[in-house]
């Protein structure tokens, strides 16, 4: 058993908290209070929240690549300091909105705030894990994730009777929290990049590296939009879904996200451990078939059980999929520009994740609230079955070492 333990020195811990923090925030306003209160409160509409909460991850993603540049060269605590304050201004503009706008632009700027956490967390994690231990590693980020994430949505809906203040003060204290754990912990982050050549000479030779490793990497990045395109479709439309084809209240819907949550926590560390042995492309390609299976399955459940059962195999599959997929994208940064590789990476990833609600919101509003929920069957299924047939670049399969 000591193999699958996870656990992990104090600071890498604290670091992991603050993460944990900024997703409970993130999840409990673009999972329940946007999707639900939003629609009553300023009348947003399917096709406003889906705006709303692209709005969000655009921005999140879009500054992720500048934050990374500012982490490789500032450090992650001073880009961290800042960006949280913006976040917590976004919240505050969400909770006093009252036209659509108003809330639109919350968003964006909650999103704006939250981007470099993202680069600043996954380059202090990998960067202190063993060289085949970088599954095991990302595991213990997604843990994190899916624990802040499935927390918030779960304490929102509990808390949903009370006043909108409460809600709303204890998400801003729980950013101010977080920021807190990352300056205590500052020195888990890797140390700002510094040269003694003169500034454009070095910042000519620091692009230069970066667009000749980008051209050799350049296959994965279609890959990348396409997946997480796949699972923001459908952000908007899972709660309103559960609530209205399966009737299924805040309350059985907060015990539902608790189970798959624990679900996919537990099975991490497993995977994990399995894909640093037997390497990532049986874990990828079946993980995304698996979903696609379950994903289908679920559409044509009316009882709150199935439906439980399938989305807790979903997510079993993305407990495979998750560490796997970013152990390949660790194997391509460059060690000396942990920050914006990382922060590219995600980038690409997040306009997939922007994009997925601002088409899911237009085919619930003309298609009905399952028609993203198809579309998504189909995408993730097109996946599993390129990673069948299409082999990933050579990266996948050796150390990219840093170009002298």
């Amino acid at each position: 058993m000591k193999k699958f333990a996870i656990a992990m020195p104090i600071p890498r811990l604290g670091i992991l908290t603050g993460l944990a923090l900024i997703e409970f925030v993130r999840n409990a306003l673009m999972l329940t209070i946007l999707p639900n209160s939003a629609l009553e409160a300023v009348a947003l509409g399917p096709a406003g929240v889906g705006l709303a909460i692209s709005a969000h991850y655009l921005f999140d993603n879009l500054l992720r690549t500048p934050s990374g540049l500012l982490i490789d060269h500032f450090g992650a605590p001073k880009t961290l300091t800042i960006g949280l304050l913006v976040a917590s201004l976004g919240i505050l503009l969400i909770a006093t909105a009252q036209t659509a706008p108003l809330f639109v632009a919350g968003a964006a700027l909650f999103g704006a705030g939250a981007a470099p956490l993202w680069p600043s967390v996954v380059g202090a994690v990998t960067a202190n894990a063993v060289p085949n231990g970088k599954a095991v590693a990302m595991g213990k980020i997604y843990i994190a994730w899916l624990i802040g994430g499935g927390a918030g949505p779960v304490v929102v809906n509990l808390l949903y009777a009370t006043s909108y203040p409460i809600i709303f003060t204890l998400l801003e204290s729980l950013v101010l929290i977080a920021g807190f754990f990352m300056l205590l912990f500052h020195q888990q982050f890797p140390k700002p990049h510094t040269t003694n050549e003169a500034s454009f000479v070095s910042a000519r030779r620091y692009f230069g590296e970066i667009i000749v490793h980008l051209k050799d990497i350049r296959a994965l990045f279609p890959i990348m939009f396409m997946q997480t395109f796949a699972m923001g479709l459908l952000i908007p439309v899972l709660s309103p879904y559960l609530r209205t084809v399966l009737q299924i209240g805040p309350q059985l819907q907060s015990v539902g996200i608790i189970i798959v949550g624990g679900v996919t926590a537990a099975s991490l560390p497993m995977a994990g451990h399995l894909i640093d042995r037997l390497g990532f492309r049986p874990f990828l390609s079946g993980g995304f078939l698996f979903t696609a299976l379950m994903l289908a399955l679920f559409l044509i459940q009316r009882e709150f059980l199935p439906a439980l059962l399938c989305m807790a195999f979903v997510g079993v599959s993305y407990a495979a999929i998750l560490p796997a997929w970013n152990t390949i994208l660790d194997r391509a940064v460059d060690e000396r520009k942990r920050g914006v590789m990382w922060g590219l990476f995600m980038t690409v990833e997040g306009l997939g994740t922007a994009s997925g609600p601002l088409v899911s919101g237009q085919l619930w509003s003309q298609s009905g609230i399952q028609a993203p929920f198809i579309l998504s069957v189909f995408v993730v299924g097109l996946m599993g079955v390129l990673y069948l047939f299409l082999r990933v670049p050579a990266l996948a399969e050796r150390k990219i070492s840093p170009k002298t």
